[in-house]
C-alpha cells in the first residue's frame, strides 16, 4: 500500500514541531489513515486498480485508476467504507477509554476531532465523500452530465451555507479549496462524458436497462441507449462506432 504525504502536510508537521501540538497532529493523522484505509480495503475487494493514498493536512484521498463505467454500487460501497472504518476506530478508542487505558483529555480530544472530521466529510459537497455519494445517487436517476451539474450546484450552495457556521480559519481554508475543486470538476465535464462514451466503445459494455435519448449529452451510467440520428434511432454500439470508429 503506497502512501504519499502532501507537501502541506510536511508544512503542518513543521508547525507542530514548533508549537508542540504533537498529540493533535497524531490524532488527526491516525483518524485520516483509518478512514482512507477503509476506502482502500473496499476498493481492493471490488478489484479496483489502486494507485496511492495521499495524505493532506486535514484529510486524505485514495487514488484509483479505474473506468467511469464501474458499477455505481461498487463506488458507493467504497465511499461509505471510509466513514465506517473511522467509526470502528472510534469505537476501539472508546473501548480503551472505558477500560482506563486512555486519559480523559486525550479521549475528549480524539472524540472532538473524530466527530468534526466525520460530519464535515459527509457534507454534500464535492469532492467530499458526502458529495460523491449524492452524485452517485443522482447518476442513477439522471443522465451522467446532468447529475454532475446538479452535484456542483448543491456543492456551491452547501459551501455558502457552511461558511455561515464554520468561522475558524482552518475551515475557511478548506471551503476555499473545495470551491476550487468544484470549478475544476465543472471544467472537466465534457472530457468526462467523452471518456464515459469512449470506454463504452472500447470495452463493449452491455446493460439490461435500455432507453431512447435525443443526444449524447443524455447518456446514463448503467443503461444501454438508442440515440436519435436524424429521423430515426440507432443503437449505442452503432452511434459510438460512427463517433470513434467512423464518422458522424
Amino acid at each position: 500500500m503506497k502512501i504519499k504525504v502532501n507537501f502541506l502536510t510536511f508544512v503542518l508537521a513543521f508547525v507542530v514541531s514548533i508549537t508542540g501540538m504533537y498529540k493533535e497532529f497524531l490524532i488527526i493523522f491516525s483518524i485520516v489513515i483509518f478512514h482512507e484505509f477503509g476506502h482502500f480495503l473496499m476498493g481492493k475487494i471490488c478489484g479496483w486498480n489502486f494507485i496511492e493514498i495521499e495524505i493532506y493536512p486535514y484529510g486524505g484521498c485514495v487514488k484509483f485508476s479505474e473506468r467511469l463505467n464501474r458499477k455505481i454500487i461498487e463506488e458507493i460501497l467504497i465511499l461509505i467504507s471510509g466513514p465506517f472504518f473511522q467509526i470502528l476506530f472510534y469505537l476501539f478508542i472508546l473501548f480503551l477509554y472505558k477500560n482506563n487505558l486512555l486519559l480523559d483529555r486525550d479521549f475528549l480530544m480524539f472524540k472532538n476531532y473524530h466527530y468534526t472530521l466525520l460530519v464535515f466529510n459527509l457534507l454534500p459537497i464535492y469532492p467530499l465523500d458526502g458529495g460523491r455519494i449524492i452524485n452517485l445517487f443522482l447518476q442513477y436517476m439522471f443522465p451522467y452530465k446532468v447529475s454532475n451539474f446538479i452535484t456542483i450546484i448543491i456543492s456551491f450552495i452547501m459551501v455558502l451555507i457552511s461558511s455561515l457556521f464554520y468561522r475558524d480559519m482552518n475551515y475557511i481554508f478548506m471551503l476555499v479549496m473545495l470551491i476550487y475543486e468544484e470549478f475544476v470538476y465543472l471544467k472537466r465535464q465534457d472530457y468526462l462524458l467523452n471518456k464515459l462514451m469512449l470506454e463504452r466503445y472500447l470495452y463493449k459494455y452491455k446493460f439490461n436497462r435500455r432507453i431512447k435519448v435525443d443526444s449524447e449529452s443524455m447518456f446514463y451510467k448503467e443503461r444501454y441507449h438508442y440515440l436519435k440520428f436524424f429521423d430515426t434511432y440507432i443503437s449505442e454500439d452503432m452511434y459510438l462506432y460512427k463517433k470513434y470508429g467512423g464518422r458522424l
